[in-house]
């Protein structure tokens, strides 16, 4: 891990895990492998407590969070997104609600995947061949309360297209707390939270809160990323998400191999 990445990952780590670090600081440990960030508070952590922690839980401990970093751009910084109903095929893209990067990957083998459980609802999506996105936005009709018209939505990234600055983005929702574990199905890092948008009133409709749920899982040595959004439920998405079969396909993709290195992950329709 670089030591910036550390020193990074250091400073978003829970006040919980700095008071347990510095109450038992064990010689070693295998540690927690999940962790909370409230996004509207920052810390600042001293070189010495930073050597206490890396002592206390270890190297290791921190590479459940070396994968993602987060930031909340400012509102006028602009993201060019790939946007094929533009005739430039691009967009400029202000006032992103959340920036998600990952550690630098030279290289990242393509995946494909299969659900190997889905509710009972979308059970109808399950299939035998090997996809890199699924939607279920035709079966919206199946759940009464659901405000975005996504149920579940599911595909696919190479960490090596955000090389350089490039970065997932979280374009109209807004975050809540983020959650980072690490889970031992797929062995993947992962990074989940529930998001909401309002949407204001006019003269044709009354004010509306829209509301979805987004996991990130990421194999950082095979360089792959899987993002799972939609509005079934963060219990269910899980299950969703923890059963998802994954294969290589055998390509291998860099940096040069995408025109655009910023993607939106809100979970939309079409």
């Amino acid at each position: 891990m670089k030591r910036e990445n550390l020193f990074r990952a250091i400073a978003d780590i829970d006040d919980r895990f700095i008071t347990e670090a510095i109450r038992y600081a064990p010689p070693s440990a295998s540690g927690s492998s999940g962790r909370i960030v409230h996004l509207n508070k920052k810390k600042i952590i001293s070189f010495a407590l930073a050597a206490v922690l890396l002592l206390a839980l270890g190297v290791t401990a921190f590479a459940v969070f070396s994968t993602y970093s987060t930031r909340v751009p400012e509102p006028e910084e602009t993201f060019r997104i790939r946007w094929e109903e533009n005739a430039s095929g691009y967009i400029d893209w202000s006032d992103a609600k959340l920036a998600v990067t990952f550690s630098e990957t030279a290289e990242s083998k393509e995946i494909e995947f299969r659900p190997g459980w889905l509710p009972e609802e979308l059970a109808s999506l399950k299939t035998d061949t090997w996809i890199d996105r699924l939607t279920a936005e035709q079966f919206a009709d199946k759940y009464p309360d659901m405000t975005a018209s996504q149920p579940l939505l599911i595909e696919t990234y190479s960490m090596s297209m955000f090389n350089d600055g490039g970065a997932l983005l979280l374009l109209y929702y807004t975050p809540e707390d983020i959650i980072e574990e690490h889970w031992d199905e797929n062995d993947v890092d992962v990074m989940r939270f529930h998001c909401t948008e309002i949407l204001e009133a006019n003269a044709y409709a009354p004010e509306r809160k829209l509301e979805q749920d987004i996991i990130l899982m990421s194999n950082s040595e095979e360089g792959w990323v899987v993002r799972l959004c939609g509005e079934i439920g963060m219990d269910k998405l899980i299950r969703v998400a923890k059963n998802l079969e994954i294969r290589e396909t055998g390509n291998v993709l860099t940096y040069d191999d995408f025109e655009s290195h910023y993607t939106f992950m809100d979970g939309g329709v079409g």
